[in-house]
Protein backbone atom coordinates (compact mmCIF):
# COMPACT_ATOMS: atom_id res chain seq x y z
CA UNK A 1 0.00 0.00 0.00
CA UNK A 2 1.31 3.36 -0.48
CA UNK A 3 1.20 5.95 1.91
CA UNK A 4 1.47 9.68 1.38
CA UNK A 5 3.99 11.02 3.54
CA UNK A 6 1.47 13.59 5.50
CA UNK A 7 -0.41 10.81 6.72
CA UNK A 8 0.01 12.40 10.68
CA UNK A 9 3.51 10.24 11.08
CA UNK A 10 6.60 12.41 11.70
CA UNK A 11 9.51 10.66 11.11
CA UNK A 12 12.19 11.21 13.65
CA UNK A 13 15.01 10.18 11.80
CA UNK A 14 15.77 10.35 7.96
CA UNK A 15 17.77 8.05 6.34
CA UNK A 16 19.31 8.60 2.52
CA UNK A 17 20.81 5.95 0.58
CA UNK A 18 22.20 6.50 -2.78
CA UNK A 19 20.18 3.02 -4.19
CA UNK A 20 17.23 1.58 -3.96
CA UNK A 21 18.30 -1.62 -3.31
CA UNK A 22 20.08 -0.32 -0.25
CA UNK A 23 17.27 1.27 1.02
CA UNK A 24 15.89 -2.01 1.43
CA UNK A 25 18.37 -3.50 2.95
CA UNK A 26 18.40 -0.93 5.57
CA UNK A 27 14.80 -1.25 6.01
CA UNK A 28 14.54 -5.12 6.47
CA UNK A 29 17.25 -5.05 8.84
CA UNK A 30 15.26 -2.21 11.03
CA UNK A 31 12.60 -4.28 11.69
CA UNK A 32 8.87 -4.47 9.67
CA UNK A 33 8.75 -1.52 7.27
CA UNK A 34 5.73 0.08 4.82
CA UNK A 35 6.60 2.03 1.80
CA UNK A 36 5.15 5.22 1.26
CA UNK A 37 5.45 8.06 -1.15
CA UNK A 38 6.23 11.72 -1.25
CA UNK A 39 5.05 12.93 -4.56
CA UNK A 40 6.36 10.75 -6.69
CA UNK A 41 9.36 9.48 -4.44
CA UNK A 42 9.26 6.68 -2.87
CA UNK A 43 11.00 5.80 0.57
CA UNK A 44 10.71 3.18 3.50
CA UNK A 45 9.19 4.11 6.84
CA UNK A 46 10.24 1.94 9.92
CA UNK A 47 9.24 2.76 13.66
CA UNK A 48 11.29 6.36 13.91
CA UNK A 49 13.38 5.71 10.18
CA UNK A 50 12.68 7.42 6.95
CA UNK A 51 14.84 5.53 4.41
CA UNK A 52 15.03 7.89 1.36
CA UNK A 53 16.61 6.24 -1.67
CA UNK A 54 18.32 8.50 -4.48
CA UNK A 55 19.70 7.24 -8.24
CA UNK A 56 22.86 8.25 -7.70
CA UNK A 57 23.81 11.81 -7.95
CA UNK A 58 20.62 14.37 -8.08
CA UNK A 59 22.73 17.19 -9.38
CA UNK A 60 24.95 18.09 -12.38
CA UNK A 61 27.03 21.38 -14.03
CA UNK A 62 25.70 22.83 -16.96
CA UNK A 63 26.75 25.95 -18.91
CA UNK A 64 24.95 29.06 -18.13
CA UNK A 65 21.80 29.69 -20.40
CA UNK A 66 23.58 32.79 -21.92
CA UNK A 67 26.22 30.72 -23.47
CA UNK A 68 24.95 27.88 -23.98
CA UNK A 69 25.60 28.52 -28.14
CA UNK A 70 28.55 26.73 -29.72
CA UNK A 71 30.87 29.63 -30.63
CA UNK A 72 34.17 30.63 -30.14
CA UNK A 73 33.28 33.52 -27.84
CA UNK A 74 31.17 30.84 -25.24
CA UNK A 75 34.47 28.83 -24.95
CA UNK A 76 36.20 31.86 -23.55
CA UNK A 77 33.08 32.85 -21.38
CA UNK A 78 33.29 29.37 -19.95
CA UNK A 79 37.09 29.70 -19.35
CA UNK A 80 37.72 33.59 -17.93
CA UNK A 81 33.74 33.71 -15.92
CA UNK A 82 33.87 31.80 -12.60
CA UNK A 83 29.99 31.61 -13.18
CA UNK A 84 29.63 30.39 -16.32
CA UNK A 85 28.87 26.60 -15.15
CA UNK A 86 26.14 26.66 -12.97
CA UNK A 87 24.81 23.14 -10.83
CA UNK A 88 21.42 22.25 -11.15
CA UNK A 89 19.42 19.74 -9.65
CA UNK A 90 19.30 16.81 -12.80
CA UNK A 91 16.50 14.41 -10.51
CA UNK A 92 13.13 15.75 -10.59
CA UNK A 93 10.46 15.51 -7.16
CA UNK A 94 13.94 15.19 -4.87
CA UNK A 95 14.97 18.31 -3.31
CA UNK A 96 11.26 18.64 -2.35
CA UNK A 97 11.34 15.43 -1.04
CA UNK A 98 14.61 15.51 0.56
CA UNK A 99 13.58 18.76 2.41
CA UNK A 100 9.75 17.87 3.78
CA UNK A 101 11.07 14.76 5.23
CA UNK A 102 14.14 16.58 6.42
CA UNK A 103 11.95 19.84 8.45
CA UNK A 104 10.19 16.67 9.91
CA UNK A 105 13.08 14.56 11.20
CA UNK A 106 15.67 15.47 13.74
CA UNK A 107 18.44 13.90 12.26
CA UNK A 108 19.69 13.46 9.17
CA UNK A 109 21.93 10.06 8.51
CA UNK A 110 23.55 9.69 5.07
CA UNK A 111 24.12 6.42 3.68
CA UNK A 112 25.44 6.46 0.62
CA UNK A 113 28.03 4.27 -0.54
CA UNK A 114 31.34 4.21 1.14
CA UNK A 115 33.67 5.96 -0.85
CA UNK A 116 34.74 9.41 -2.54
CA UNK A 117 31.82 9.13 -5.04
CA UNK A 118 29.15 8.30 -2.12
CA UNK A 119 30.83 10.87 -0.22
CA UNK A 120 30.28 13.37 -2.82
CA UNK A 121 26.49 12.23 -3.50
CA UNK A 122 26.02 13.70 0.45
CA UNK A 123 27.41 16.63 -0.32
CA UNK A 124 24.86 17.16 -2.58
CA UNK A 125 21.92 16.35 0.13
CA UNK A 126 23.76 18.77 2.52
CA UNK A 127 23.39 21.98 -0.27
CA UNK A 128 19.73 20.58 -0.21
CA UNK A 129 19.70 20.63 3.49
CA UNK A 130 21.02 24.70 4.15
CA UNK A 131 19.40 26.61 6.44
CA UNK A 132 17.45 23.69 7.88
CA UNK A 133 20.48 23.19 10.96
CA UNK A 134 19.73 19.57 11.31
CA UNK A 135 22.08 17.34 12.83
CA UNK A 136 23.62 15.32 9.95
CA UNK A 137 25.60 11.79 10.97
CA UNK A 138 27.14 9.76 8.07
CA UNK A 139 26.23 5.39 8.25
CA UNK A 140 29.53 3.75 6.50
CA UNK A 141 28.39 0.44 5.05
CA UNK A 142 30.76 -2.12 3.59
CA UNK A 143 28.41 -4.83 3.67
CA UNK A 144 24.31 -5.55 3.78
CA UNK A 145 24.49 -8.37 6.65
CA UNK A 146 21.92 -7.45 9.26
CA UNK A 147 24.04 -7.10 11.92
CA UNK A 148 26.94 -5.42 10.14
CA UNK A 149 23.67 -2.89 9.64
CA UNK A 150 22.43 -2.81 12.88
CA UNK A 151 26.32 -1.92 14.31
CA UNK A 152 26.98 0.64 11.68
CA UNK A 153 23.79 2.45 13.67
CA UNK A 154 25.24 2.26 16.81
CA UNK A 155 28.81 3.71 15.46
CA UNK A 156 27.93 6.96 13.41
CA UNK A 157 30.69 8.46 12.05
CA UNK A 158 31.22 12.42 11.08
CA UNK A 159 30.71 13.34 7.24
CA UNK A 160 33.62 13.85 5.57
CA UNK A 161 33.55 16.85 3.81
CA UNK A 162 37.67 17.23 2.57
CA UNK A 163 36.86 13.61 0.79
CA UNK A 164 33.25 15.09 -0.86
CA UNK A 165 35.51 18.42 -2.09
CA UNK A 166 37.37 16.65 -3.82
CA UNK A 167 35.26 14.76 -6.05
CA UNK A 168 33.66 18.24 -6.19
CA UNK A 169 36.96 19.86 -7.68
CA UNK A 170 37.38 16.76 -10.18
CA UNK A 171 33.70 16.83 -11.13
CA UNK A 172 34.01 21.02 -11.74
CA UNK A 173 37.70 20.79 -13.21
CA UNK A 174 36.19 18.01 -15.73
CA UNK A 175 32.83 19.44 -17.00
CA UNK A 176 34.61 23.22 -17.16
CA UNK A 177 37.78 21.50 -19.74
CA UNK A 178 35.01 18.93 -20.59
CA UNK A 179 32.36 21.73 -22.46
CA UNK A 180 35.51 24.33 -23.27
CA UNK A 181 37.41 21.48 -24.90
CA UNK A 182 34.68 19.76 -26.78
CA UNK A 183 33.03 23.32 -28.32
CA UNK A 184 36.82 24.63 -29.60
CA UNK A 185 37.63 21.13 -30.67
CA UNK A 186 34.26 20.36 -32.89
CA UNK A 187 34.49 24.23 -34.56
CA UNK A 188 37.83 23.40 -35.30
CA UNK A 189 37.60 19.74 -36.84
CA UNK A 190 34.25 19.96 -38.09
CA UNK A 191 33.84 16.46 -38.95
CA UNK A 192 30.35 16.51 -40.75
CA UNK A 193 28.11 16.49 -37.97
CA UNK A 194 30.00 15.06 -35.17
CA UNK A 195 30.99 16.22 -31.76
CA UNK A 196 34.39 15.82 -31.07
CA UNK A 197 34.32 15.44 -27.06
CA UNK A 198 37.40 16.55 -25.14
CA UNK A 199 37.87 14.86 -21.61
CA UNK A 200 40.46 15.48 -19.10
CA UNK A 201 40.68 11.43 -18.48
CA UNK A 202 39.29 9.77 -21.23
CA UNK A 203 41.22 11.89 -23.56
CA UNK A 204 44.62 10.79 -22.05
CA UNK A 205 43.67 7.14 -22.21
CA UNK A 206 42.64 7.65 -25.73
CA UNK A 207 46.34 9.61 -26.11
CA UNK A 208 48.01 6.19 -25.31
CA UNK A 209 45.88 4.11 -27.33
CA UNK A 210 46.97 5.86 -29.97
CA UNK A 211 50.25 5.72 -29.13
CA UNK A 212 50.33 2.11 -29.06
CA UNK A 213 49.09 2.25 -32.66
CA UNK A 214 51.43 4.59 -33.93
CA UNK A 215 54.37 2.12 -32.17
CA UNK A 216 53.02 -1.05 -34.09
CA UNK A 217 52.51 1.01 -37.22
CA UNK A 218 55.94 2.47 -37.26
CA UNK A 219 57.72 -0.57 -36.29
CA UNK A 220 60.39 -2.06 -38.45
CA UNK A 221 60.29 -6.26 -38.42
CA UNK A 222 63.77 -7.70 -38.18
CA UNK A 223 64.53 -11.12 -39.07
CA UNK A 224 66.35 -13.55 -36.69
CA UNK A 225 67.46 -16.84 -36.15
CA UNK A 226 67.22 -20.04 -33.51
CA UNK A 227 68.99 -23.22 -33.98
CA UNK A 228 66.95 -25.65 -32.31
CA UNK A 229 68.09 -29.28 -31.58
CA UNK A 230 65.68 -32.02 -30.71
CA UNK A 231 67.43 -34.33 -28.42
CA UNK A 232 64.60 -37.43 -27.24
CA UNK A 233 62.04 -35.06 -27.39
CA UNK A 234 63.07 -32.46 -25.41
CA UNK A 235 64.03 -28.75 -27.44
CA UNK A 236 67.16 -27.70 -26.95
CA UNK A 237 68.00 -24.27 -28.36
CA UNK A 238 71.29 -22.79 -28.68
CA UNK A 239 72.69 -20.61 -26.14
CA UNK A 240 73.23 -17.55 -28.03
CA UNK A 241 70.16 -17.63 -30.11
CA UNK A 242 68.64 -15.36 -31.17
CA UNK A 243 70.72 -14.26 -33.66
CA UNK A 244 70.77 -11.40 -35.83
CA UNK A 245 73.52 -12.18 -37.95
CA UNK A 246 72.52 -14.97 -40.38
CA UNK A 247 75.84 -15.62 -41.74
CA UNK A 248 77.10 -16.64 -37.03
CA UNK A 249 73.96 -18.70 -37.29
CA UNK A 250 74.32 -20.72 -40.27
CA UNK A 251 77.71 -20.91 -39.44
CA UNK A 252 76.76 -23.09 -36.10
CA UNK A 253 74.21 -24.82 -37.78
CA UNK A 254 76.58 -26.19 -39.97
CA UNK A 255 79.24 -27.22 -37.38
CA UNK A 256 76.34 -29.14 -35.37
CA UNK A 257 73.73 -29.94 -37.76
CA UNK A 258 75.35 -33.52 -38.57
CA UNK A 259 75.82 -34.42 -35.40
CA UNK A 260 73.94 -37.56 -33.57
CA UNK A 261 74.98 -37.08 -30.02
CA UNK A 262 74.33 -34.35 -27.20
CA UNK A 263 76.59 -34.38 -24.08
CA UNK A 264 75.07 -33.18 -21.05
CA UNK A 265 77.69 -30.78 -19.24
CA UNK A 266 75.28 -29.61 -16.63
CA UNK A 267 72.36 -29.33 -14.74
CA UNK A 268 71.06 -27.06 -12.46
CA UNK A 269 67.50 -27.52 -9.84
CA UNK A 270 66.36 -25.16 -7.74
CA UNK A 271 62.93 -24.74 -6.08
CA UNK A 272 60.93 -21.75 -6.62
CA UNK A 273 58.50 -20.71 -3.97
CA UNK A 274 55.37 -18.52 -5.03
CA UNK A 275 53.24 -16.59 -2.44
CA UNK A 276 49.91 -16.79 -2.45
CA UNK A 277 48.11 -13.34 -3.56
CA UNK A 278 47.38 -10.06 -2.31
CA UNK A 279 43.72 -9.90 -0.87
CA UNK A 280 41.58 -8.41 -3.59
CA UNK A 281 40.83 -4.80 -4.49
CA UNK A 282 38.93 -3.20 -6.93
CA UNK A 283 42.15 -2.84 -9.73
CA UNK A 284 42.88 -6.20 -9.33
CA UNK A 285 39.44 -7.41 -9.66
CA UNK A 286 38.69 -5.57 -12.53
CA UNK A 287 42.00 -6.64 -14.33
CA UNK A 288 41.04 -9.99 -13.39
CA UNK A 289 37.54 -10.52 -14.00
CA UNK A 290 37.48 -8.58 -17.48
CA UNK A 291 40.55 -11.03 -18.85
CA UNK A 292 38.97 -14.30 -17.52
CA UNK A 293 35.28 -13.50 -18.17
CA UNK A 294 35.55 -11.61 -21.48
CA UNK A 295 33.45 -8.69 -20.64
CA UNK A 296 34.14 -5.06 -20.05
CA UNK A 297 35.08 -3.41 -17.36
CA UNK A 298 32.47 -1.66 -16.53
CA UNK A 299 30.33 -4.48 -17.14
CA UNK A 300 32.59 -6.40 -14.41
CA UNK A 301 31.71 -3.02 -11.70
CA UNK A 302 28.08 -3.39 -12.31
CA UNK A 303 28.13 -6.94 -11.34
CA UNK A 304 30.70 -6.72 -8.29
CA UNK A 305 27.98 -3.74 -7.06
CA UNK A 306 24.97 -6.46 -7.35
CA UNK A 307 26.65 -9.08 -5.52
CA UNK A 308 27.33 -6.42 -2.91
CA UNK A 309 23.82 -4.55 -2.38
CA UNK A 310 22.39 -8.55 -2.66
CA UNK A 311 24.45 -8.94 0.20
CA UNK A 312 26.91 -11.69 -1.31
CA UNK A 313 29.84 -9.39 -0.95
CA UNK A 314 31.88 -6.78 0.76
CA UNK A 315 31.96 -3.07 -0.92
CA UNK A 316 33.66 -3.39 -4.30
CA UNK A 317 35.25 -0.18 -4.66
CA UNK A 318 38.48 -0.62 -2.74
CA UNK A 319 42.05 0.09 -2.65
CA UNK A 320 43.08 -1.46 0.23
CA UNK A 321 45.05 -4.99 0.59
CA UNK A 322 45.45 -5.83 3.70
CA UNK A 323 42.32 -7.20 6.39
CA UNK A 324 42.36 -5.15 9.59
CA UNK A 325 42.71 -7.57 12.93
CA UNK A 326 39.29 -7.08 14.13
CA UNK A 327 37.97 -9.07 10.62
CA UNK A 328 36.56 -12.44 11.43
CA UNK A 329 38.06 -14.99 9.15
CA UNK A 330 36.90 -17.94 10.80
CA UNK A 331 33.14 -16.67 11.26
CA UNK A 332 33.08 -15.90 7.82
CA UNK A 333 34.57 -18.73 6.42
CA UNK A 334 31.60 -20.23 8.30
CA UNK A 335 28.88 -18.49 6.05
CA UNK A 336 30.85 -19.75 3.27
CA UNK A 337 30.42 -23.51 4.03
CA UNK A 338 27.56 -23.93 1.80
CA UNK A 339 29.78 -22.49 -1.60
CA UNK A 340 30.54 -24.70 -4.13
CA UNK A 341 34.02 -24.88 -2.76
CA UNK A 342 32.71 -26.22 0.68
CA UNK A 343 35.38 -28.54 0.90
CA UNK A 344 37.95 -26.43 1.14
CA UNK A 345 36.56 -23.58 3.05
CA UNK A 346 36.50 -26.54 5.81
CA UNK A 347 40.02 -27.72 5.71
CA UNK A 348 40.35 -24.20 6.33
CA UNK A 349 38.48 -23.66 8.93
CA UNK A 350 40.01 -26.97 10.64
CA UNK A 351 43.44 -24.77 11.20
CA UNK A 352 44.79 -23.44 14.38
CA UNK A 353 45.68 -20.49 12.80
CA UNK A 354 44.12 -18.47 9.85
CA UNK A 355 46.49 -15.98 8.60
CA UNK A 356 45.59 -14.22 5.39
CA UNK A 357 48.18 -13.10 2.78
CA UNK A 358 48.52 -8.85 2.48
CA UNK A 359 49.46 -6.08 0.21
CA UNK A 360 48.98 -2.52 0.35
CA UNK A 361 47.50 -1.09 3.07
CA UNK A 362 44.94 2.36 2.98
CA UNK A 363 42.88 3.36 5.56
CA UNK A 364 39.92 2.43 3.22
CA UNK A 365 37.08 -0.55 3.54
CA UNK A 366 38.67 -4.62 4.05
CA UNK A 367 39.29 -5.92 0.49
CA UNK A 368 36.91 -7.59 -1.50
CA UNK A 369 35.80 -10.67 0.32
CA UNK A 370 32.76 -13.19 -0.29
CA UNK A 371 30.49 -13.62 2.68
CA UNK A 372 27.85 -15.34 1.79
CA UNK A 373 26.80 -17.85 -0.65
CA UNK A 374 25.43 -17.55 -3.91
CA UNK A 375 23.86 -20.69 -4.67
CA UNK A 376 19.78 -19.35 -5.65
CA UNK A 377 21.43 -16.60 -8.36
CA UNK A 378 20.68 -17.98 -11.81
CA UNK A 379 22.49 -15.08 -13.85
CA UNK A 380 25.61 -17.11 -15.12
CA UNK A 381 28.30 -14.01 -15.20
CA UNK A 382 27.32 -12.66 -11.41
CA UNK A 383 27.81 -16.17 -10.81
CA UNK A 384 31.20 -16.64 -12.35
CA UNK A 385 32.30 -13.24 -11.15
CA UNK A 386 31.59 -14.51 -7.49
CA UNK A 387 33.71 -17.52 -7.68
CA UNK A 388 36.51 -15.47 -8.77
CA UNK A 389 35.97 -13.76 -5.94
CA UNK A 390 35.22 -16.32 -3.61
CA UNK A 391 38.54 -18.38 -5.10
CA UNK A 392 40.47 -15.49 -4.36
CA UNK A 393 39.96 -15.09 -1.10
CA UNK A 394 40.17 -18.65 -0.23
CA UNK A 395 43.79 -19.08 -1.73
CA UNK A 396 44.87 -16.11 0.08
CA UNK A 397 45.14 -18.63 2.93
CA UNK A 398 46.78 -21.07 1.25
CA UNK A 399 50.36 -22.47 1.55
CA UNK A 400 52.75 -21.23 -1.06
CA UNK A 401 53.31 -23.45 -4.26
CA UNK A 402 56.42 -24.96 -4.80
CA UNK A 403 58.13 -25.54 -8.11
CA UNK A 404 60.83 -27.44 -9.85
CA UNK A 405 63.02 -25.52 -12.12
CA UNK A 406 64.90 -27.61 -14.77
CA UNK A 407 68.03 -26.22 -16.44
CA UNK A 408 69.99 -28.69 -18.73
CA UNK A 409 72.95 -27.93 -20.56
CA UNK A 410 74.10 -29.82 -23.42
CA UNK A 411 77.30 -30.10 -25.72
CA UNK A 412 76.78 -30.79 -29.42
CA UNK A 413 80.03 -30.54 -31.49
CA UNK A 414 81.28 -28.15 -28.94
CA UNK A 415 78.24 -25.94 -29.02
CA UNK A 416 76.57 -25.05 -25.97
CA UNK A 417 72.25 -25.95 -25.87
CA UNK A 418 70.04 -25.84 -23.00
CA UNK A 419 66.38 -26.72 -22.08
CA UNK A 420 64.25 -25.64 -19.06
CA UNK A 421 61.75 -27.24 -17.68
CA UNK A 422 59.15 -26.13 -14.85
CA UNK A 423 57.15 -28.79 -12.53
CA UNK A 424 54.57 -28.77 -9.36
CA UNK A 425 56.11 -29.88 -6.38
CA UNK A 426 53.56 -28.52 -4.10
CA UNK A 427 50.67 -26.98 -5.72
CA UNK A 428 49.81 -24.67 -2.64
CA UNK A 429 46.96 -22.06 -3.03
CA UNK A 430 46.98 -23.33 -7.01
CA UNK A 431 44.33 -26.10 -5.27
CA UNK A 432 42.00 -23.28 -5.53
CA UNK A 433 42.90 -20.13 -7.33
CA UNK A 434 41.63 -19.19 -10.54
CA UNK A 435 44.67 -19.69 -12.72
CA UNK A 436 46.87 -22.54 -12.88
CA UNK A 437 50.41 -23.17 -13.02
CA UNK A 438 51.89 -23.74 -16.68
CA UNK A 439 54.15 -26.65 -16.18
CA UNK A 440 56.69 -27.60 -18.86
CA UNK A 441 58.15 -30.97 -18.35
CA UNK A 442 61.16 -32.13 -19.87
CA UNK A 443 60.69 -35.58 -22.34
CA UNK A 444 63.14 -37.72 -19.59
CA UNK A 445 65.30 -37.65 -16.57
CA UNK A 446 69.04 -35.82 -17.80
CA UNK A 447 71.70 -37.01 -16.18
CA UNK A 448 75.41 -35.32 -16.36
CA UNK A 449 77.78 -36.91 -18.18
CA UNK A 450 75.23 -38.66 -19.88
CA UNK A 451 74.90 -38.56 -24.00
CA UNK A 452 71.77 -38.80 -25.40
CA UNK A 453 70.56 -39.18 -28.93
CA UNK A 454 69.98 -35.91 -30.90
CA UNK A 455 66.87 -36.51 -33.51
CA UNK A 456 67.09 -33.46 -35.32
CA UNK A 457 68.85 -29.96 -35.72
CA UNK A 458 66.78 -26.64 -37.30
CA UNK A 459 67.74 -23.26 -38.18
CA UNK A 460 64.39 -21.51 -37.88
CA UNK A 461 64.03 -17.66 -39.44
CA UNK A 462 61.94 -15.44 -37.17
CA UNK A 463 60.52 -11.93 -36.82
CA UNK A 464 60.48 -9.50 -34.18
CA UNK A 465 56.98 -8.57 -33.70
CA UNK A 466 55.76 -4.85 -32.87
CA UNK A 467 54.17 -4.40 -29.24
CA UNK A 468 50.75 -5.81 -29.06
CA UNK A 469 47.84 -3.84 -28.81
CA UNK A 470 45.99 -3.07 -25.22
CA UNK A 471 43.37 -5.44 -24.25
CA UNK A 472 40.77 -4.30 -22.18
CA UNK A 473 42.35 -5.76 -19.40
CA UNK A 474 46.28 -4.56 -19.89
CA UNK A 475 44.40 -1.14 -20.69
CA UNK A 476 43.38 -1.25 -17.44
CA UNK A 477 46.14 -1.94 -15.92
CA UNK A 478 48.60 0.64 -17.43
CA UNK A 479 46.08 3.20 -16.88
CA UNK A 480 46.84 2.66 -12.90
CA UNK A 481 50.07 2.53 -13.83
CA UNK A 482 50.34 5.83 -15.51
CA UNK A 483 48.11 7.72 -12.70
CA UNK A 484 45.13 8.50 -15.51
CA UNK A 485 41.76 8.34 -13.28
CA UNK A 486 40.73 5.92 -10.30
CA UNK A 487 39.18 2.58 -9.48
CA UNK A 488 36.06 4.36 -9.89
CA UNK A 489 36.43 6.16 -13.15
CA UNK A 490 38.81 4.01 -15.61
CA UNK A 491 35.88 1.70 -16.53
CA UNK A 492 33.67 5.08 -17.40
CA UNK A 493 36.51 6.55 -19.45
CA UNK A 494 37.00 3.34 -21.42
CA UNK A 495 33.00 3.08 -22.03
CA UNK A 496 32.63 6.62 -22.96
CA UNK A 497 35.96 6.26 -25.51
CA UNK A 498 33.66 2.95 -27.04
CA UNK A 499 30.60 5.41 -27.02
CA UNK A 500 32.19 8.20 -28.46
CA UNK A 501 33.51 6.12 -31.20
CA UNK A 502 37.05 6.81 -30.76
CA UNK A 503 37.90 3.13 -30.24
CA UNK A 504 36.74 -0.35 -31.51
CA UNK A 505 36.92 -3.22 -29.39
CA UNK A 506 37.27 -6.48 -31.40
CA UNK A 507 37.84 -9.85 -29.33
CA UNK A 508 38.83 -7.54 -26.10
CA UNK A 509 41.67 -6.01 -28.13
CA UNK A 510 41.59 -1.89 -28.13
CA UNK A 511 41.80 -0.45 -31.51
CA UNK A 512 41.83 3.18 -32.21
CA UNK A 513 38.85 4.20 -34.97
CA UNK A 514 40.06 6.85 -37.31
CA UNK A 515 37.90 9.67 -35.40
CA UNK A 516 40.36 9.10 -32.66
CA UNK A 517 43.52 9.26 -34.31
CA UNK A 518 42.36 12.37 -36.08
CA UNK A 519 41.37 14.00 -32.53
CA UNK A 520 44.74 12.80 -31.35
CA UNK A 521 46.84 13.56 -34.28
CA UNK A 522 45.38 17.56 -33.88
CA UNK A 523 45.82 18.30 -30.23
CA UNK A 524 49.19 15.84 -29.71
CA UNK A 525 51.50 18.71 -30.62
CA UNK A 526 49.66 21.64 -29.54
CA UNK A 527 48.45 20.01 -25.99
CA UNK A 528 50.46 17.10 -25.12
CA UNK A 529 51.48 18.98 -21.62
CA UNK A 530 47.63 18.73 -20.73
CA UNK A 531 46.58 15.39 -21.96
CA UNK A 532 49.90 13.83 -21.61
CA UNK A 533 48.77 11.25 -18.52
CA UNK A 534 51.84 13.10 -16.07
CA UNK A 535 49.21 16.19 -16.43
CA UNK A 536 46.58 13.86 -15.85
CA UNK A 537 48.16 11.83 -12.41
CA UNK A 538 49.04 15.13 -11.19
CA UNK A 539 45.61 16.52 -11.25
CA UNK A 540 44.53 13.20 -9.64
CA UNK A 541 47.54 13.88 -6.85
CA UNK A 542 46.27 17.68 -6.11
CA UNK A 543 42.61 16.14 -5.04
CA UNK A 544 44.67 13.55 -2.87
CA UNK A 545 45.37 16.68 -1.23
CA UNK A 546 42.01 18.20 -1.07
CA UNK A 547 40.88 14.94 0.90
CA UNK A 548 43.40 14.97 3.24
CA UNK A 549 42.74 19.02 4.11
CA UNK A 550 46.11 20.25 2.36
CA UNK A 551 44.65 22.04 -0.40
CA UNK A 552 41.24 24.45 -1.15
CA UNK A 553 39.37 22.81 -3.50
CA UNK A 554 38.38 26.10 -5.16
CA UNK A 555 42.49 27.12 -5.70
CA UNK A 556 42.63 23.90 -7.54
CA UNK A 557 39.59 24.33 -10.34
CA UNK A 558 40.46 28.09 -10.99
CA UNK A 559 43.88 26.73 -11.14
CA UNK A 560 43.01 24.42 -13.96
CA UNK A 561 40.87 26.49 -15.63
CA UNK A 562 43.65 29.05 -16.42
CA UNK A 563 45.71 26.36 -17.35
CA UNK A 564 43.20 25.22 -19.81
CA UNK A 565 42.58 28.56 -21.04
CA UNK A 566 46.30 28.58 -22.00
CA UNK A 567 46.11 25.59 -23.41
CA UNK A 568 43.33 26.49 -25.99
CA UNK A 569 45.43 29.57 -26.87
CA UNK A 570 48.34 27.27 -28.04
CA UNK A 571 45.70 25.60 -29.80
CA UNK A 572 44.45 28.94 -31.51
CA UNK A 573 48.31 30.26 -32.31
CA UNK A 574 49.64 26.85 -33.76
CA UNK A 575 46.33 26.70 -35.92
CA UNK A 576 45.83 30.25 -37.08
Amino acid sequence: MLICANDGMIPMKLVITEKERMAFNIARALGKYARKRIGLIYFYQVGEFSILPLKGHITNYITRKDISYWTYSSVDKILHDPFSIVKVMSAKGYYSAIRTLAEKSEEIIIATDPDEEGENIGLEIIEILEGLHKPIKRLWLTTTIQSDIIKAFSNLRSFNKNLALSVEARRKIDSITGFAGTRELTLRLKVGKNVMSFGRVQTSTLWIIVQREREINSFVSKPYWEIIADVEGTKFTHVSSPFFDKEKAEQIFSKAKGSKVMSCSNITKNVEEIRPPRPLNTADMLKVATGLMHISPSRVMSLAEKLYLYGRITYPRVENQTYTSSFNHRANLGRLQATSLADYVKSLMARDILQPSKGRYHEDHEPITPIAPITEVNDLHLRRLYEIILRHYLSIFGPPAKLLNTKVEGVINEELFTAEGKEVLEPGFYKVYYYSVREKKLSREFRKNMDYSVNSIDIVEKKTEPPPRFTLQSLLAEMEKLGIGTKSTRPQMIDILRRRKYIDVKGMIVYPTVTGLKLIEYIGDRWMDYISPEFTARVEEEMRKISEGKKDWMELVEDERKNFSNAIQRIRQNTD
